[in-house]
């Protein structure tokens, strides 16, 4: 079966990928390459993992056959990059001090490892250790921050999603 360029199908397989492949990118900084994420970092983070879900479950919608709900899925998932592509937008133009970041940016997060809760009660109770400020671009590369570059890959994903839910829209041919 020959699938076309803009097949929604194909569209939301690549979306997947894409945000697994960030997800990744991200870990990597993180873990190997000793990167801490900011507040903002990990708001984008959260966005690609609806996107991985949001995009497995449309291509098991293709592949599965429940037609009514692959325009929905389609559309929810051009929201989500919509979102991505605004919030690492900004966080760029934070980074870039075009406008000030959120007033929790540098408070850092908690990092949960002990299993007893009294130890987990009592952690949440003190405040979490410091994380890296959102205005501070922790690399960058030909000028571009990871933000940036998040920004840029997410407005791409979502232009490719709202063809291809425009593809959905069109008269029905055999090939979709």
């Amino acid at each position: 079966m020959k699938v076309p360029l803009l097949s929604p199908l194909l569209v939301a397989g690549l979306a997947a990928l894409v945000s697994g492949g960030l997800l990744a990118g991200a870990h990597l900084f993180e873990r190997v390459g000793g990167y801490p994420p900011c507040l903002l970092c990990l708001d984008q983070r959260e966005v690609h993992w609806v996107a991985l879900c949001i995009a497995g479950t449309t291509v098991a919608a293709f592949v599965l056959g429940p037609r009514p709900a692959r325009g929905p899925l389609m559309i929810a998932l051009a929201g989500v990059y919509l979102w991505s592509t605004l919030l690492a937008g900004f966080h760029a133009g934070v980074e870039w001090d075009y406008w000030d970041g959120p007033a929790a940016c540098g408070a850092g997060g908690r990092v949960l490892v002990e299993v007893d809760p009294d130890a987990l009660l009592s952690s949440l109770a003190t405040a979490g250790p410091e994380g890296p400020p959102c205005e501070v671009a922790a690399w960058r590369l030909a000028g571009l921050s990871m933000a940036g570059y998040n920004a840029l890959i997410s407005a791409a994903l979502l232009g490719l999603t709202l063809l291809s839910v425009g593809r959905l829209a069109a008269p029905r041919r055999k090939d979709l």
